[in-house]
């Protein structure tokens, strides 16, 4: 069975591009509050405006993503793995601030979102995803765990499409660190489907490109992906 990438989305916090339309010059907390961008997005998210940093660039990403692909989730088995190293913690040292002394004051809608695996709850509420949705942590090799795993449910039969990506908001200490977040869309390969990359993976669960290159990093695939589309 061939593994293909039928979308992509890459989320900062003022610019979010995806495989086929481009940059869109506009602030994440906007995404949701606009007309709908598409069929994805066209429920829009109640709950958008109240969410942590962390949740809202994974759930835009995750959205811009699942459109890039022309993928509708409901009715189908849809997974979402996601990776990062720091997860939540900025909205868990946000909370604890709230909650020093006697926690009199302690935030009840920063305390909700002090997991990083709530991110992924809330897109699966949004986007209608019913099948394995977990975060992994991920030190080494920017989301290439999330990616791996992602195909081997796939290629296993556990889902029919997947979500896999990485996501991170570090701490102000280390604003040098990249912020944002990466989600691709991987489907198996059809008939008719338009898709943006093939994938390949071997018995240890590495994947690799059509030419046998092993892909390490996330950011692999975009640079090909980005490669494709400059060809065009």
């Amino acid at each position: 069975m061939n593994i293909v990438i039928s979308g992509a989305a890459v989320v900062k916090e003022n610019q979010c591009i995806t495989a086929r339309c481009g940059w869109r010059q506009i602030k994440v907390d906007d995404l949701f509050q606009l007309p709908p961008l598409n069929t994805v997005l066209v429920k829009k998210s109640s709950r958008f405006g109240r969410f942590d940093k962390y949740t809202r660039l994974g759930c835009a990403a995750a959205g811009l993503a699942l459109d890039d692909a022309a993928l509708t989730a409901a009715g189908r088995k849809v997974g979402f793995i996601m990776a990062g190293q720091y997860g939540s913690f900025v909205t868990d040292l946000a909370f604890y601030e709230t909650a020093a002394g006697n926690g009199q004051f302690a935030s009840p809608n920063l305390f909700s979102y002090t997991l990083p695996n709530i991110m992924i709850g809330e897109c699966a509420l949004q986007f209608g995803l019913t099948g394995p949705t977990y975060c992994l942590d991920s030190d080494q090799g920017r989301g290439i765990g999330a990616l791996s795993e992602a195909a081997w449910l796939l290629f296993n039969g556990e889902v029919e499409a997947i979500l896999a990506g990485w996501l991170e908001v570090p701490p102000t200490r280390l604003a040098m660190e990249q912020k944002g977040a990466i989600v691709l869309v991987l489907e198996k390969k059809a008939a008719g489907k338009e898709f943006l990359l093939e994938l390949a993976m071997d018995q240890r669960q590495r994947l690799s490109f059509g030419d046998g290159s092993v892909i390490n990093d996330i950011l692999d695939v975009l640079a090909v992906l980005k490669m494709a589309d400059d060809q065009k």
